[in-house]
């Protein structure tokens, strides 16, 4: 795929405005990395553009970048209709790059999160990492998978909980082993919106602090978008 190709950020969408915000700000950060690239911005669900609306503005090659931390469902079926949809509307040359996550820079986006509240590494620390989750647990078994082929050095244990598919924040804290004198979360989500403040609730009653922010405010988050829109072949 060439490196002129625009750039379409296929996200979910939201009835919660933060969630497109997010987006928003995710595809400034491509734009500041990346100014001699078109970036454009698409929603399956909720709010527009969609898939279709978003054809009308497309160059001729276009690589879409599907804006989800795992590859559940979404990914899998909806995402590709809505690739055929823009393809139909602009008539361009699409080509579909896998989603962000599972990927390392995932997590180097979670520690940007981090230091940016002044929590550097410590072996004492934990990070919990706060996924929305999926009805398919395979799916968001790729983040654990993830941590545990990228371990991320100086830190205490890094886990994974989940609101759906996978365990639970009060499972995730039994296991951490007694060294462990504090623990962070970090919301494994593109965006803040219904469903960070869900999790940051857990966490509240649960004495653990989550970190401000989603993963979209991070330059990890925006080098991965251009990582994946560039790993496509010619």
């Amino acid at each position: 795929m060439t490196t002129d190709a625009d750039i379409v950020l296929l996200a979910h969408g939201s009835p919660d405005p933060r969630h497109a915000q997010g987006v928003e700000t995710l595809a400034s950060h491509v734009r500041e990395l990346a100014p001699h690239r078109t970036v454009h911005t698409a929603y399956l669900d909720h709010h527009g553009p969609n898939a279709r609306e978003a054809g009308a503005d497309l160059g001729d090659h276009v690589v879409v970048v599907p804006v989800l931390v795992t590859p559940a469902y979404h990914a899998k079926v909806d995402v590709p209709a809505a690739v055929d949809e823009l393809t139909s509307a602009s008539g361009a040359s699409v080509a579909l790059a896998p989603p962000l996550g599972p990927h390392e820079l995932l997590l180097d986006a979670a520690e940007e999160l981090l230091a940016a509240e002044g929590i550097e590494p410590d072996p004492t620390t934990a990070v919990l990492l706060y996924a929305a989750g999926s009805s398919d647990s395979a799916a968001v078994a790729t983040v654990g998978h993830t941590i545990a082929d990228h371990p991320r050095d100086g830190w205490g244990p890094w886990g994974v909980a989940a609101l759906d598919g996978g365990s639970t924040l009060e499972q995730v804290l039994r296991r951490l082993p007694d060294e462990v004198e504090r623990t962070v979360a970090v919301s494994f989500m593109v965006a803040e919106g219904i469903l960070r403040d869900r999790m940051a609730q857990q966490c509240g009653r649960a004495g653990v602090s989550m970190v401000p922010g989603a993963l979209a405010h991070t330059s990890a988050a925006a080098q991965l978008v251009l990582e994946r829109a560039d790993s496509l072949p010619a």
